[in-house]
């Protein structure tokens, strides 16, 4: 967990956003979901590093130390990660996100391509992809979880829940073990986390827009045993990606793709990243 002990820099966007940066090189936004926190992206983030990558890997708003916004809408997210480019005087990065972290990713590259050179979406597809889980039964079984986080009178309660996060880890990433894991519950169980979780998913929801064509060229990674996102919604969206769009289903591993194949992972996202 490189870098991690130190203490974060909080830049100011809507709120407060805690920004870890570790290593030294070119830079690179990397950008964790939910479960899961900046300290969860150390096996990515090592592989990066030791490539010659300074990774700078804010705590979206509402996971502590970055502060609660009132708008959780990834497109509006993005715009808090502009703020982070901003603070720290860069022009144009490429951006690494998980999970929520590819939405936002995704949001930055159609929103903000002249701030973003190149997308990297682990686990996310483009939300044309999620057209699959309106008329497929075993996607919408899959979804259920996201409608229960979104709309749920006890959402936040069980957003922050040790046992359902369990649950929830070894359904989306059977068998998956990190050493990281224990600290990412720590952060989800602390004194407001859990309703900014209910945010994020009630505001994804309610959104009235949705990711526009992104502009920069696009690496999909997913894993084709995901029990969260299935492989039925990476299809049919290839038209929104007009600067290209490279697609992978990795066989036997699950959400945390990053965590279960780290070198294969890795060795695909830097070549990405240096291919001019």
């Amino acid at each position: 967990m490189a870098g991690f002990a130190d203490e974060p820099r909080l830049v100011r966007a809507r709120n407060d956003i805690a920004v870890w940066e570790v290593g030294e090189g070119d830079p690179v936004l990397v950008l964790h979901g939910f479960p899961d926190t900046p300290v969860g992206l150390t096996p990515l983030v090592e592989r990066l590093t030791a490539a010659g990558f300074r990774c700078l890997l804010p705590a979206l708003p509402g996971y502590l130390p970055s502060g609660p916004v009132d708008d959780y809408h990834s497109a509006r997210v993005a715009d808090d990660m502009v703020a982070v480019l901003d603070a720290y005087g860069l022009e144009r990065v490429p951006v690494v996100g998980h999970d929520w972290g590819g939405c936002v990713a995704l949001d930055l590259g159609a929103d903000h391509a002249d701030r973003i050179s190149r997308v990297v979406s682990l686990a996310i597809p483009h939300p044309a992809g999620f057209a699959a889980r309106r008329r497929d039964l075993q996607e919408q079984k899959t979804a259920a979880y996201a409608w229960i986080l979104a709309y749920s009178g006890g959402a936040a309660q069980l957003a922050a829940d040790p046992v359902w996060l369990d649950q929830i880890h070894e359904e989306w990433s059977p068998g998956l073990r990190r050493a990281e894991w224990p600290a990412v519950k720590q952060v989800l169980a602390a004194p407001g986390v859990g309703e900014a979780v209910h945010g994020w998913y009630r505001d994804d929801f309610e959104a009235a827009t949705s990711t526009g064509d992104v502009l920069v060229p696009t690496l999909m990674l997913h894993g084709a045993d995901d029990g969260c996102i299935r492989p039925a919604c990476f299809r049919g969206f290839e038209d929104r990606f007009p600067a290209g769009l490279e697609l992978e289903e990795i066989a036997g591993v699950g959400h945390w793709l990053h965590c279960e194949a780290p070198d294969h992972v890795a060795t695909r996202i830097i070549a990405f990243l240096r291919d001019d």
